[in-house]
């Protein structure tokens, strides 16, 4: 008998002892997306689900970003997680560029025309409305995506690093 609990007691001990931090504070409980745009989210109606907006950005307009006057396209996810429909309206500089009605458990890709009024480094962005209709609305701003793949005829070149020679 003696022989039998010996290892049922090392494996219990063993269980309790690895299971020690399970569930607090986890690295992943906090994560953020590895994408370039803007997230964001809010309660639907009566608090019940989320109204989502994933990778919120500018398309990459090459090398020289955009000039004030041009028509940059942007792009967003929007996620309805809410038992009910929603619309949602998203503006720039107080013009509506984009509506949309989003079923429940829904999502659309969607897409924008703006009419930029100032020019757009690469590193820059503009702001942005998402108004959830009967909710409220939330500002963004939203980035110049980096580009999809490397440009045609784009040479990237590195700094030399002190002491790189002979690698």
């Amino acid at each position: 008998m003696k022989r039998s609990i010996i290892p049922t007691l090392a494996i219990a001990a063993t269980f309790a002892l690895s299971a020690c931090g399970t569930g607090m504070n986890s690295q992943t409980a906090e994560m953020v997306a590895p994408v370039a745009g803007v997230s964001l989210e809010a309660k639907g109606k009566d608090g019940q689900g989320l109204l989502q907006v994933r990778n919120a950005a500018l398309v990459y307009p090459g090398p020289q970003g955009f000039k004030s006057g041009v028509e940059a396209t942007a792009r967003a996810w929007l996620f309805n997680s809410t038992p009910f429909e929603q619309a949602v309206v998203i503006r720039y500089q107080n013009q509506e560029i984009k509506r949309a009605t989003i079923k429940s458990g829904g999502y659309e890709r969607a897409e924008m025309k703006l009419k930029l009024t100032q020019d757009v480094s690469n590193a820059g962005w503009v702001p942005v409305t998402f108004e959830w209709v009967g909710l409220g609305a939330q500002e963004a701003q939203l980035p110049v995506a980096p580009p999809d793949a490397p440009q045609a005829g784009e040479k990237i070149e590195l700094p030399a690093e002190p002491g790189a020679e002979g690698h």
